[in-house]
C-alpha cells in the first residue's frame, strides 16, 4: 500500500467532516444569496448565462480552517496559517459582497500575506543562495500575492479552480507524506476535503461560484503548500503542479500589457476562456485543465525518484509555456475569423 492511500485511508472520516463542512456552509450560503440577491448576473465578459449566487467559497474558506485546528501541529506557524487564511478569504468575501477598488483589494491581499511570510518565509532546504531574512519575507510575501491571484483570475468557468487545487495537492501529498512535512501535508489534505465537498455545488455545472472568498482561500492554501516545504523538492512539485495556471495568469498579464489594455479591467484573454468561446464546454476546460497539473505534479514527483528534479521542472515549464503560447494564437485567431474577438 502507497504511504499516500495510506494516510488518506487513516485521516478519511477528518477527511468526510473537513468535506461535509465545506458542503453544508456553501449551500447555506447558496440559499442565503438567493434570498438576498447576491448574484454573479451574466454580463458581455461573463462565461455562464445565468445568475448564480456568488461567495459561497465561503465553505472552502471555513472547511479549510477547520482542517488546520484539526491536523496542523501547535505553532506559531499555525496560526499564521489561520489568521492569513481567513484574513484572505474576509476580503474576498467583501470584495464577493460589494465590489472592491483593486488598490484595495491587493492591499487586503498583502496584509493577508504578511502573517504567514513572516511565520514561513522563503527559505527551503535546497535553494542555491540563502536569502537573507527580509528578502525571505518578501519573497513569502510574492508568493502568496501570485497564488492568490492565479486562482482568483482563474477562477471562471464551472470547476476549474477547485479541481485545479485537488490536482496541485494530490501531487503534493504523494511526495509530502513520507517527507516528514509537518504542516504541508495538513494543510493539502484540508483544501483537498474541502475542494471536494465544495464541488458538487459547482461542476460539473455550477449552482453556485465561490467567489472572490473561495479563490481567495485555495490561493492562499497553495502559497503555503510553498512556504511550509522544509526542502526545495516539495516546494518544487507545488509549483510545478501549478504551471498551467500561473503561466497562463502571467502569459495573459504580459499579452495585454503589450497591447496597452488596463490590467485592472475585466476580460477574456486567458486561454481557458479563449477555448470556451470557441464553443468547448466548460466541463472539458476544466477537466483538461486539471487533467495537465495532475500530469505536471506527478511527472515532476517521478522524476525526483530517479534525480531528474531540475530537468523534469525545466521540461515542465517550457512545454506549458510553449502549449499555452499555441493554442493560445490559435483559439486568439480562430475567435477574430469568426468576427467574435
Amino acid at each position: 500500500m502507497s504511504p499516500l492511500f495510506e494516510a488518506l485511508l487513516m485521516a478519511w472520516p477528518r477527511l468526510l467532516l473537513v468535506a461535509a463542512v465545506a458542503f453544508v456552509v456553501a449551500e447555506a450560503w447558496r440559499r442565503l444569496a438567493l434570498r438576498r440577491g447576491v448574484l454573479d448576473v451574466p454580463g458581455h465578459r461573463s462565461s455562464h448565462a445565468v445568475a448564480t449566487p456568488r461567495g459561497a467559497g465561503i465553505g472552502i474558506a471555513t472547511a479549510f480552517a477547520l482542517a488546520v485546528v484539526l491536523w496542523a501541529p501547535l505553532g506559531t506557524a499555525r496560526d499564521a496559517v489561520l489568521l492569513g487564511g481567513l484574513m484572505a478569504a474576509a476580503v474576498g468575501l467583501v470584495d464577493d459582497l460589494r465590489p472592491l477598488r483593486a488598490s484595495w483589494k491587493f492591499a487586503g491581499q498583502t496584509l493577508a500575506a504578511l502573517p504567514v511570510a513572516i511565520a514561513l518565509p522563503l527559505a527551503p532546504e535546497g535553494l542555491p543562495v540563502v536569502l537573507p531574512p527580509v528578502v525571505a519575507t518578501a519573497a513569502g510575501v510574492a508568493v502568496v500575492l501570485l497564488f492568490v491571484n492565479a486562482w482568483n483570475f482563474m477562477d471562471g468557468i464551472d470547476g476549474i479552480a477547485a479541481w485545479a487545487a485537488v490536482a496541485v495537492c494530490t501531487s503534493v501529498l504523494a511526495v509530502a507524506i513520507s517527507s516528514g512535512a509537518a504542516l504541508v501535508a495538513p494543510v493539502a489534505m484540508g483544501l483537498l476535503a474541502a475542494c471536494l465537498g465544495f464541488l458538487p455545488l459547482n461542476f460539473p455545472k455550477a449552482r453556485a461560484f465561490m467567489g472572490d472568498c473561495g479563490s481567495h482561500a485555495l490561493g492562499f492554501g497553495l502559497a503555503v503548500l510553498v512556504l511550509a516545504s522544509p526542502r526545495l523538492e516539495i516546494a518544487g512539485v507545488a509549483l510545478v503542479a501549478s504551471a498551467a495556471f500561473l503561466v497562463d495568469v502571467l502569459g495573459t498579464l504580459v499579452l495585454r500589457a503589450r497591447d496597452g489594455e488596463r490590467l485592472a479591467s475585466a476580460h477574456r484573454r486567458h486561454l481557458y476562456q479563449l477555448v470556451t468561446r470557441s464553443g468547448y464546454s466548460h466541463a472539458r476546460v476544466t477537466m483538461a485543465y486539471a487533467a495537465w497539473m495532475l500530469a505536471s505534479g506527478v511527472g515532476m514527483v517521478m522524476a525526483q525518484q530517479a534525480g531528474l528534479e531540475a530537468i523534469a521542472a525545466a521540461l515542465v515549464f517550457f512545454s506549458t509555456v510553449s502549449a499555452w503560447w499555441w493554442l493560445q494564437r490559435h483559439f486568439t485567431s480562430h475567435l477574430k475569423e469568426r468576427g467574435q474577438w
